[in-house]
């Protein structure tokens, strides 16, 4: 969101299948304890909404001036110029821009002259996208370039199957112009209001042991630099490595202004969902990794029961259930889901909501009848954790208990368009702390993904820790991109198990309590300083071993020592190593010699490439 003056201007949508319902709590204490049983009882229903934004283009030496070429920031109506305050998805994050120091250019042209006039001036431009990453990457205070206005979707070239867009095009927009061709992308990130600028340079990722992440679907792109080198427009070809550590850039070397995908035939997949014990999950996976196209564990803390969902192309199904059998091409057995067969729950959706409506009425007995009907899956749980205290443990496993016993009743299959199923429900604000680590390869997944899960829960629930759920894991092939989390070069420099090379990524949140049920805000700084001090710790202290890198969007860096994060950027360093670091360093200086594409974070870990 942006705020000038009094007026606010929304910067991000909120993701369509992330819209969540925050119900409206009488306030309590002023200062709240961590520790104290704090009850909030739920009363109204309210949505928020938001909209969106990306990244950028230009040649020096333009006759157009910047006066002429760059759209006004308007404040209130009286024509004072006020300072723009940009607040990310989650609330965790803002940064107050100076009047005349953001800007949104409207077309390439004006990108360009933007781009030429700070490297002339050197006055910071941080490409901001959706602002949708948690930890506010994208932010510079000293001035930042939004690009929601280049959107264009450029070409759709069925012979090479790519799609060319301008950055600022989000991924929903991109599979709205790519569904009447009978196309789609190849994977999502759970959710689809990013723009593709940030898509692509933070390693946004899926699910799938054979599918990496989303910068390895470019294929070519073009960045607007503050450099003598200006425009630059990259291929594999034509820049090897350079083009690799562009894609997933970080904002750092570039303004990404066009990229090309590619893309795969539409198709409708199967989802199905089932409930296993820890034991049974860990049994279990080698054998779904290899089998299902799209795999998630989701852990529920404090209860031995891990919810399972798998998205298959409905004509290649490993499925157990009524259908037609078949073999596929490697000689496995397969079913396909046939016309006659209803791939249904066994509960209606009003029996799988049954624990969760139950245990909000015996919480908030004042809640009536028409609120609950009117809410879902994510309502509920949102509502559930808000009308308690949120740091007490045993608040927050009533409630991980009742989605058990939902996920229970939702078991079964369903079937719709991929770009629907790939999407799902993420939870309302909230922190989020994602990591990446190595964990053999397709072929031979090894035990390190469960290794992991098992120590984690384990020193949570000895802790007390209180971890809402779930605990998001999912699977990604290798990618090439230096700065990847889930680049092999910690496994090997080349060859199959390069190639092949498998990647666990975990998530663990804390959610926030909307304004209204927090007026004075000091619920969210009693969860942000046990999220950041005791959650985000242990999940260090735990992936210690396996070789943990946070997914760029999450991590959180300091400088000082004595703080949780003080160690980050160093052990950051270590884990690309000093030839990586190196390289990104050096194309940091050739393409923005003067810094004005960087941010406090980028410079903590790399150091400041002025």
């Amino acid at each position: 969101m942006i705020r000038h003056g009094k007026r606010a201007i929304h910067l991000h949508a909120r993701p369509s299948r992330c819209i969540r319902a925050a119900a409206s709590f009488p306030s309590g204490p002023s200062q709240p304890s961590p520790n104290a049983d704090v009850g909030w009882s739920a009363a109204a229903l309210a949505l928020a909404a938001v909209t969106v934004t990306s990244a950028t283009n230009f040649v020096h030496g333009s006759d157009v001036t910047l006066a002429e070429s760059m759209p006004s920031v308007d404040g209130d109506d009286d024509g004072e110029e006020e300072t723009t305050k940009i607040i990310n998805w989650s609330g965790t994050h803002s940064v107050d821009v100076s009047p005349g120091d953001y800007h949104e250019p409207e077309t390439i042209r004006e990108l360009e002259v933007l781009v030429s006039r700070a490297y002339e001036t050197g006055k910071s431009i941080r490409p901001v996208g959706s602002a949708l990453s948690p930890n506010g990457l994208s932010f510079n205070s000293n001035g930042m370039v939004g690009l929601s206005n280049l959107d264009k979707i450029i070409e759709i070239n069925k012979d090479t199957m790519t799609v060319k867009v301008e950055a600022g095009a989000r991924v929903s927009q991109v599979l709205d112009a790519l569904r009447p061709h009978g196309l789609t992308l190849p994977n999502l990130a759970s959710i689809a209001e990013q723009q593709i600028g940030g898509f692509v340079s933070v390693g946004a990722h899926g699910t799938g042991a054979s599918i990496p992440p989303c910068d390895e679907f470019v294929t070519e792109l073009t960045i607007v630099t503050p450099s003598p080198a200006g425009t630059v427009r990259m291929t594999e070809q034509s820049h090897g490595e350079l083009f690799r550590l562009a894609r997933l850039g970080l904002g750092g070397l570039g303004i990404l202004s066009e990229v090309t995908l590619k893309v795969i035939p539409a198709h409708r997949l199967v989802e199905q969902t089932l409930v296993l014990t820890r034991s049974e999950a860990r049994e279990q996976l080698p054998t779904m990794l290899r089998r299902h196209k799209h795999i998630r564990y989701m852990w529920i803390p404090y209860e031995d029961a891990v919810v399972v969902v798998t998205n298959d192309p409905e004509n290649e199904l490993p499925l157990a259930g009524p259908g037609t059998e078949t073999l596929d091409a490697n000689g496995r057995r397969k079913k396909v889901v046939t016309g006659w067969y209803n791939p249904q729950s066994k509960f209606t959706s009003s029996e799988q909501l049954a624990p969760l409506r139950v245990l909000l009425k015996k919480l908030s007995p004042s809640v009536d009848d028409e609120t609950l009907s009117g809410m879902g899956f994510g309502d509920l749980r949102d509502v559930l954790l808000a009308s308690g205290n949120m740091l007490d443990p045993d608040h927050i496993k009533k409630v991980n208990r009742a989605e058990k016993e939902f996920w229970f009743r939702a078991q079964g299959l369903d079937i719709a368009p991929s770009e629907q199923k790939l999407q799902f429900d993420c939870g309302g604000q909230q922190w989020v702390y994602e990591v990446c680590f190595p964990t053999g390869t397709y072929g031979l997944p090894g035990s390190k993904s469960i290794d992991f899960m098992e120590e984690l829960l384990r020193e949570v629930e000895s802790s007390g820790i209180a971890a809402p759920s779930p605990i998001e894991q999912r699977w990604t092939r290798s990618s090439r991109s230096p700065l990847s989390p889930a680049s092999p070069s910690l496994e090997s420099d080349n060859g199959y198990e390069s190639e092949n090379a498998l990647f666990s990524w975990v998530g663990v949140i804390m959610y926030l309590p909307s304004e209204d049920t927090d007026p004075t805000g000091s619920r969210r700084e009693f969860i942000t300083e046990s999220f950041k001090d005791q959650y985000c710790t242990l999940v260090r202290r735990v992936g210690k071993k396996y070789g943990i890198m946070c997914h760029w969007a999450k991590i959180e860096v300091s400088d000082d020592p004595k703080d949780a994060n003080g160690g980050v950027a160093e052990d950051v360093r270590a884990r690309f190593g000093p030839r990586v670091v190196a390289a990104y360093n050096d194309a940091r200086k050739a393409y923005d010699p003067r810094g004005v594409l960087s941010c406090d974070k980028l410079d903590q870990i790399f150091g400041s490439s002025r």
